[in-house]
């Protein structure tokens, strides 16, 4: 089987050919615009083996991020030869190629990033043994408070952080192309602008306690966003009334974004905790937080715990992030066979 795979989405161009157990490449470090040199190459590396792109049997592309550009220059290749030849073609994601790359060629680069807008990186992070790429940019700050000084994998030097840059290996390129599962050829760009942060911040935002009535926009904000034992709408009825609990929604602009649940014992625990996905990322996990510590100092209790799937690296770094700190590990918790993390913060 014959596989064609083309990155466009970083400075240096590379076309990769698989040819059963044998593996070919070309690439180019001019820097040169990859809408001029792509063709070519690619001319060059298929007539080299005597082949033409209608023997080639399966496609694949960089879809981001990266270059805004050059990521439309491969995909719309990509496309091209996808549906006049007729034949499959699927997306590789540039964070997990970077990933991969950095680690084979430096085992202890446990964070890569690409530079994005504003002074803004992408960046992907081995957290409880799991790749997580964020899911908003971090600012140079963010990036590196993260690393500790410790070696980023990178595409290319940076001078304000301690950067391991990689080599181009067609092997890992043509691993990431066979471990990736996404055949939209949808192109990964920046993640949402400044300004739209910004006007999304100057909303009006309060939390208060919500009517009976919208505990349904609450349980579908659960069902959205909780991955295992979800709670239903008769769950958050049936606690509303319970003095055991307290429930809280964070609104913008009296629209509820997200909420929060908690258990009143000796210690309170967050039940659940969830944020619309369009919402993320702008602060409401944190002002849901920053209230339940003022409701518990109000209730003169001092710990705070929860409990999160070690997979959940979304809710993990925000809790870790608010100074929540492991207290306990439950492997094989749930029904995927992940481990539970019992986390706990004391407030003062």
């Amino acid at each position: 089987m014959n596989k064609l795979i083309i990155n466009t989405a970083n400075e240096e161009l590379e076309i990769v050919l698989s040819i059963g157990d044998n593996v070919f490449s070309k690439s180019d470090k001019s820097r040169s615009h990859h809408n001029e040199t792509m063709l070519p190459l690619l001319d060059e590396l298929l007539k080299s083996h005597n082949l033409k792109i209608r023997d080639i049997d399966e496609l694949g592309v960089v879809v981001g991020p990266g270059s805004f550009t050059g990521i439309r220059v491969g995909i719309a290749t990509i496309k091209a030869f996808r549906d006049s030849l007729g034949i499959y073609a699927k997306g590789i994601n540039n964070m997990d190629y970077l990933f991969h790359l950095a680690k084979s060629q430096d085992d202890k680069i446990d964070i890569v990033a690409i530079k994005g807008s504003r002074d803004s990186y992408f960046v992907a992070r081995l957290i409880n043994k799991v790749v997580y790429k964020y899911e908003r940019n971090l600012s140079l700050e963010e990036l590196k408070d993260i690393s500790k000084g410790n070696k980023i994998g990178m595409f290319v030097a940076d001078e304000n952080l301690n950067v391991y840059v990689v080599k181009f290996d067609p092997k890992v390129l043509l691993k990431c192309f066979e471990d990736s599962a996404d055949e939209n050829l949808i192109p990964i760009y920046y993640q949402l602008s400044q300004a739209e942060n910004e006007k999304l911040r100057r909303k009006n935002f309060e939390i208060l306690k919500p009517t009976k009535d919208e505990l349904n926009l609450v349980a579908k904000i659960e069902q959205d966003s909780i991955e295992y034992n979800r709670l239903k709408l008769e769950d958050f009825l049936q606690m509303y009334d319970n003095t055991n609990y307290e429930i809280a929604v964070g609104k913008l602009d009296d629209e509820i974004v997200g909420f929060i649940l908690i258990q009143i014992t000796d210690e309170i625990n967050i039940t659940s905790l969830a944020v619309k996905k369009e919402f993320r990322n702008l602060g409401v996990g944190t002002k849901l937080l920053n209230w339940l510590e003022n409701f518990a100092l109000s209730k003169n209790i001092d710990t705070i715990s929860l409990e999160v799937n070690s997979k959940n690296i979304t809710a993990y770094l925000l809790y870790e992030k608010f100074g929540f700190t492991v207290r306990r590990e439950r492997k094989n918790y749930y029904s995927d066979g992940n481990a539970c993390l019992e986390m706990m913060k004391k407030v003062q």
